[in-house]
């Protein structure tokens, strides 16, 4: 997934638990597209990073047997 700059960008696995994310000048926002009034979380250039080089890594990976 590319992001474009101050656009949300939807991530559904499954089709009922979606995720958006929108690139700023500044940082990274996710919020929970079947609740956007909730508000965001907001991520450093950094902290993105180090997340998504941990997801390709498999480290928030949930052990085999999970439900």
């Amino acid at each position: 997934m590319t992001l474009r700059p101050n656009t949300w960008t939807k991530y559904s696995s499954n089709g009922n638990n979606c995720v958006e994310v929108m690139l700023t000048d500044g940082e990274v926002l996710v919020r929970n597209s079947n609740r956007p009034e909730a508000g965001s979380v907001a991520f450093t250039f950094a902290e993105w990073r180090a997340h998504t080089e941990g997801q390709k890594l498999g480290v928030f990976d949930l052990p085999a047997g999970t439900l």
